[in-house]
């Protein structure tokens, strides 16, 4: 075997310009399921860690057709079942809030951002800094008692306007001006990063709105189970609008239910794409064995003179084979330096322009051996059919061949 091993090398390396072209649709492949495999795991795991944050105790209740930010939907949350909400056996605390779209402006540049009310309850607006990982990169945090006051997100003070914002500052909002209290860290959240929080006086006045809610988050008690919890919210939800079980114009989602929902969404994106990409292979797979059954050919009196010497069938196949698995881990190695880098610089290119820390791509083991491994298979099933040619040729014929 390692004779054989040794002379398969040694053809595959005669042939560089040939390997080179054959391995071309393989490493395109494995290129691009190496980049979408480890960019779909840095994703998984950015948004496992987001969730972390917010705690698997949460609950959160929305309309079920939220259209913008919940805004003239069907199933239009208000304070009255937030109240509701509240008195559900099982909640410790809850809070509501609203979500709008605001002109703001700042250096004569206006821009048309999202706007996020914080509770005006000291609890409340514990819960909503909590949920959203509220930390303060200047200035200080938004209190609920503050009055014409806001709080930004890091992408308003560093990216939307000619200069940045800092603590102190003016901002006109929907013809009202505000004070800046406070910058705050980036929390991944775009809608986040990219807003402003105003008290809820400022904000309903704003938005005139009186008593609508974008959100409900609840947050269930120590020891008891949040899916149970969520049931309970549902049930008196259906109750109170005098809908059926399924016919519900509302959702009621625990903190896990919503990741799960994330990651059945981003597993079948994931495989939509390796499938695009396994087209790809495919057509690599097809040229190794054009070039294997060509190789048969120009070799043929070569393969007649080693069974002439004493070579066996089994050689001359696992020659043939070693061969085309070479080809197709050549191209494999290729490709999944190729993903490596592509996967890289979709990285850097979202940090740079979401901000540090959005997305970090990963490279588990079984991905960069299993795509090695998976491109040598796919070389040695090409090469089975000109290997089992190359085996069946008979000595004095192939020794005539010309």
């Amino acid at each position: 075997m390692l004779e054989l091993f040794k002379i398969a090398v040694k053809n595959v390396s005669k042939r560089k310009k040939r390997a080179a072209l054959t391995i071309l649709g393989i490493f395109i492949g494995v290129a691009a399921v190496v980049a979408l495999v480890s960019l779909g795991q840095g994703l998984q795991q950015t948004i496992n860690a987001q969730f972390e944050k917010i705690g698997a105790d949460k609950i959160i209740i929305q309309a079920k057709e939220m259209g913008f930010s919940g805004e003239n939907a069907p199933g239009q949350l208000t304070s009255r079942e937030l109240d509701l909400v509240e008195g559900v056996n099982g909640v410790v605390e809850s809070c509501g809030y609203i979500v709008r779209g605001v002109n703001v402006r700042f250096n004569n540049i206006q821009r048309t951002l999202f706007g996020y009310n914080i509770p005006d309850d000291a609890r409340q607006a514990a819960l909503f800094s909590s949920l959203n990982n509220f930390e303060i990169e200047s200035g200080r945090l938004l209190s609920f008692k503050d009055k014409k006051k806001v709080m930004i997100g890091s992408d308003i003070a560093s990216k939307k306007f000619s200069r940045s914002i800092s603590a102190g500052d003016k901002l006109w909002v929907s013809g009202e001006t505000f004070e800046v209290v406070g910058v705050l860290k980036r929390v991944g959240d775009p809608g986040v990063d990219g807003g402003v929080i105003l008290p809820e006086v400022d904000a309903r006045r704003i938005f005139n709105e009186s008593s609508a809610m974008s959100a409900i988050v609840a947050q269930s008690a120590k020891g008891v189970d949040p899916e149970v919890v969520a049931d309970r919210i549902a049930k008196v939800l259906r109750r109170d609008r005098h809908q059926k079980e399924g016919k519900e114009d509302f959702s009621v989602q625990t903190s896990t239910e919503m990741i799960e929902s994330f990651m059945v969404i981003l597993n079948v994106i994931q495989v939509v794409f390796v499938g695009i990409a396994a087209i790809s292979l495919l057509v690599g797979g097809i040229g190794i064995m054009n070039v294997m059954f060509t190789a048969v050919l120009e070799r043929t009196r070569e393969i007649g003179v080693m069974k002439a010497i004493g070579a066996r069938n089994s050689d001359i196949l696992g020659l043939f084979l070693i061969e085309s698995g070479l080809l197709g881990l050549a191209g494999g190695a290729v490709g999944v330096v190729i993903g490596i880098g592509i996967s890289k610089g979709v990285e850097y290119g979202i940090n740079v322009t979401y901000g540090i820390g959005t997305l970090s791509s990963a490279f588990p083991v079984y991905l960069i051996v299993g795509a090695l491994m998976f491109s040598f298979v796919i070389g040695a099933v090409s090469g089975v059919l000109p290997a089992r040619r190359a085996s069946k040729l008979r000595p004095v014929e192939a020794l005539r061949y010309e």
